[in-house]
Formats: C-alpha cells, sequence, structure tokens
C-alpha cells in the first residue's frame, strides 16, 4: 500500500509562502550567517522550522504578528538595513499575516507544524484522545507517515515526512514527559511559555518542587504528589493519565501520612511543611508571592529539640538553621544526622570509621605499640535501639580499659587532661596525665610506666630479649611485634607469648 497523499509533492500557490518552499531558504540565506547554532544572538535561530517560530532569549515570539512581529521589527533597525529586499520583505510580511504557515497544506493544514495555533497538531491530538498516537489501526495513524511515532503500523516512514524526534528529542520521544508538561529538558509544568503562554497558570509550585532550590539540592520526583505511568503506560487509555485531569496522590512516605490537597482552595495540609512550623498550610501559589522559607515547616531549631548549634548534628545546615549548603538529604522523608549513612562516621569520623580526626583520637585507633583502643574505653557508646546522648560537645565517661585494675580515671574538660587511667597512669610513669592535644610523647615508651618499672620489676631493660617474662613482645628495642601488640595494654600483665 502507498500512502501517495503523505508521498504526494506539495506544489505551493503564488499567493501563499510557506517555510518549506521559499521562506526558509530566504532567513536561511539572509539571517543565517549569524542566527545558527548554539551562540545565535539573543538565541533566535534559522536552524528549521521550529527554531524559527520560537522566541528569543527575552521571551518574545519572533513570528507572532502581522504588522508588528518581532522580526519585522529586527529588520527595520538601522543595524539590519538593507538585509532583504523589498520583494523578500513583501514576501515576509504575507507568511506572518497568513500565520507564519510550514507547508501550504494537503495531508495537515498549513500551521500543522506550530504547537501555538488551534490546527496544530497538539490540538489535533487532544480532540482525538491521542489515538493517533496510540492506535496503529486509527486512520489519521502518526506512524503511518511519521518515524518516531510511539506505534508504527507502516513498515518505513513516508518520503520528505518530518520525524517525530526532529522536535521531541528528550528520552522517550513524544511520550517524553517534557512533550504535554514541561518543555525540552524539564518534565515538570509549565509547558513552554513561549508556545503555550498560557500554561503559565499551571505553573504554580512545580520548580519549588520538582527543581533544585535551597533547601533541596535535586528535586523531588513527581510520584510524591502525583500517580506517574511506567514508560510502558504512558499512553494506556483507562488509567489515571490522559484523562484531562491532575490527581494528587500523595507518596505518604516523602510527604507525610496526614498529607492532603484541598482541589477548591489548592491548598496542602499535614503535608512535608506541617513539621511544627509557621506555616503548616501552604497553598499551590504561596511560592509566587510568598516563597517557604526556614522556620515556616519546622522551627530552627524545633520544638523541644536541643538548642545548640544545628551543625553538632546536621551535616547541611548552618550553625543557625537558616541556610543549607548542598542539601541533598533535606526533605527526604526522615530526619538524617552528620551524613546520612546511619553509621558512626556519619556524626564522628568517615563511612564506617567512627573515628573523628581531632586531638589524639588518631592515636587511638592506631597505636603504634598497642591495640586499637575501643571508643567504650573513653565514651558512652549506645547499642542498637538506644538512644545516642542528646546535645553539647563530646562526653568523656571512661569505662573498659581505662578503668581496668581498679583505676578512678578522670578528665578535666578545661585543660583536657587525663588522670588516674589504667592506659597511661602505670608506675614510674614520665607523663601519667596526658592532655589531648600532647601528640605522640603522651604514648613514648616511659611514658606511661618507666623501662623497667620500679622494684620489685626485674632491672632488665631489654624486654624482648627477656625469655622469663616478655619473650615474643618486642622484636628489637622498643618495637613491638605483631602479638606483642595485640598482649600490651589490654588491662593484664603478659609474661611470655
Amino acid at each position: 500500500m502507498t500512502w501517495t497523499s503523505c508521498s504526494t509533492e506539495r506544489v505551493p500557490s503564488d499567493l501563499q509562502p510557506t517555510y518549506q518552499t521559499n521562506v526558509g531558504a530566504l532567513l536561511a540565506n539572509r539571517c543565517g550567517k549569524c542566527h545558527t547554532g548554539a551562540n545565535a544572538p539573543n538565541g533566535w535561530r534559522v536552524d528549521d522550522y521550529a527554531t524559527t517560530i520560537a522566541c528569543t532569549n527575552d521571551g518574545i515570539a519572533v513570528t507572532v504578528g502581522a504588522n508588528d512581529a518581532l522580526l519585522l521589527k529586527a529588520l527595520a533597525r538601522p543595524d539590519h538595513a538593507g538585509f532583504v529586499t523589498d520583494d523578500e520583505l513583501a514576501t515576509l510580511r504575507r507568511w506572518l499575516s497568513e500565520g507564519a504557515p510550514s507547508t501550504n497544506g494537503g495531508v495537515h493544514p498549513s500551521t500543522f507544524a506550530d504547537p501555538r495555533t488551534i490546527r496544530g497538531h497538539a490540538q489535533f491530538l487532544r480532540n482525538q484522545w491521542y489515538r493517533p498516537m496510540t492506535d496503529p489501526n486509527d486512520a489519521d495513524a502518526c506512524g503511518h507517515c511519521h518515524a518516531g511515532a510511539p506505534v508504527n503500523p507502516a513498515t518505513f516512514p513516508a518520503p520528505g515526512a518530518t520525524p517525530c524526534t526532529t522536535c521531541h528529542g528528550d528520552e522517550g520521544g513524544v511520550t517524553a514527559c517534557t512533550t504535554c508538561h514541561g518543555a525540552p529538558g524539564r518534565s515538570y509544568p509549565p509547558r513552554d511559555l513561549c508556545f503555550f503562554p498560557e500554561a503559565a497558570a499551571a505553573a504554580g509550585a512545580h520548580a519549588r518542587h520538582a527543581g533544585a532550590t535551597g533547601s533541596r539540592a535535586e528535586g523531588l520526583p513527581c510520584t510524591v504528589c502525583h500517580p506517574t505511568p511506567t514508560r510502558d503506560n504512558v499512553l494506556l487509555s483507562g488509567t489515571a493519565h490522559l484523562d484531562t485531569h491532575v490527581e494528587v496522590f500523595f507518596d505518604y512516605a516523602r510527604a507525610g501520612n496526614q498529607a492532603q490537597f484541598d482541589a477548591t482552595t489548592k491548598r496542602c495540609t499535614g503535608t512535608c511543611h506541617a513539621r511544627g512550623g509557621a506555616r503548616p498550610d501552604v497553598a499551590w501559589t504561596d511560592p509566587l508571592q510568598n516563597p517557604a522559607q526556614c522556620n515556616d515547616c519546622h522551627g530552627a531549631p524545633p520544638a523541644n529539640h536541643y538548642a545548640g548549634a544545628c551543625t553538632s548534628c546536621h551535616r547541611e545546615a548552618n550553625a543557625t538553621g537558616t541556610a543549607l549548603t548542598n542539601p541533598v538529604l533535606h526533605v527526604n522523608g526522615r530526619v538524617d544526622l552528620g551524613d546520612g549513612s546511619g553509621q558512626c562516621g556519619a556524626c564522628h569520623g568517615a563511612g564506617e570509621s567512627p573515628w573523628p580526626s581531632s586531638g589524639a583520637h588518631a592515636a587511638h585507633a592506631n597505636p603504634s605499640a598497642a591495640r586499637p583502643v575501643p571508643c567504650e574505653s573513653c565514651h558512652s557508646v549506645p547499642s542498637a535501639g538506644q538512644k545516642h546522648p542528646i546535645g553539647g560537645g563530646a562526653r568523656v565517661t571512661f569505662g573498659g580499659l581505662a578503668i581496668a585494675g581498679g583505676s578512678r580515671a578522670t578528665f578535666d574538660p578545661t585543660t583536657k587532661t587525663c588522670s588516674q587511667t589504667y592506659c597511661h597512669t602505670g608506675r614510674g610513669a614520665n607523663a601519667p596525665d596526658p592532655k589531648w592535644t600532647d601528640g605522640p610523647s603522651s604514648a613514648a615508651c616511659g611514658a606511661c610506666h618507666s623501662i623497667p618499672p620500679p622494684a620489685p620489676h626485674a632491672t632488665e631493660t631489654n624486654c624482648g630479649a627477656n625469655t622469663l617474662c616478655h619473650q615474643g613482645s618486642l622484636s628489637s628495642g622498643t618495637t613491638f611485634t605483631a602479638l606483642g601488640k595485640a598482649a600490651h595494654v589490654d588491662g593484664t600483665v603478659t609474661r611470655g607469648l
């Protein structure tokens, strides 16, 4: 079967200039030197029909209007004088007065490719409930002639028929969310205001939710507020999609299990915004006049919350809770501490390692002459399911190794000095009361106990050579073997390995 109406060459009338027959070549010849490619002045390009009828970077449509179109105003400027002849200018005037048609008609109306017109393909498809896109047996099925249609009843496109992906180039082609809801590269409303200026009213708070803002480094997915079809059922009839209504169905895990939306007042209640702040109920139009601010959703700090600096627990917040830096965790359905990993390293340390980098932490995490010191030796460590100590700086509560042998260990937070710990206060110690900032000297041989310790200890100084007591602990002098490190400072005095 041959679709003659698609492949028939369309001979234009002398009375109707069209982009396809003469205007496109005219503009390419007269304007193409500057107005092509990504760096075209003010963003207007004559690369093809779609870019020619588009808007400038200022949002002004170049080809809309008969006598006052921006194209005519530009050609009348002194810096554009002589760019076109009088006959060419007359051709452009006629073309604009007739709606800047792409073709002179044929299978489709002459302005079928222009999204702005009521005779454009977008309105046609809506009137047909998108059957030409979805039903290969429909008499007007797009795929009869056009490559890139969702269904393709023909085995090859008709000669000269424009592929759908010429304009609909995002992933998914015509069925991409950007086709009906947003604009190229943006899947949420409003639609491209250059072609659909009336869509501005539908913008609402979409950009504040789906786009990056000061409260979210990445936009929220559409599924937080709407039932979102998969790529396989985006065009299926009988679903909430394509039913001419906008459904608001909240994802309670993200929006809150009390979330509700009033379609009449367009107000949300019980959502992410209702967390004890100043504006728990927000209207969909609020971001246009009164965007949400810190303290609107929850207090900074929230009620009955620890009153210290926010940075003590929340890595993305500033100290006063008035701004966020790279907020990838904010508004994710849970309260995150530190980096949000849920591990000790989320707040102190990194990843699976709980060890901070401050003071003598590194020396305790990887001592040169002993096994790593358990966190429980100096801090109360919550077990699974227990609450972590809330607020303030690190609290030193000695236990385990620090109080072995009945030692009465104490810590002075003012001087950051440890006293009477099992680890450092051995017999004859040169530095029995180390400061947190002392450095390696507080752990050098002789610092914790003398070498040798006082009587009745033997006077032998080559500890590793003593076959009766510490053989195998040291390889030479004061260098510990692996077995020696494991047994040193473990709460007991080991004699021989």
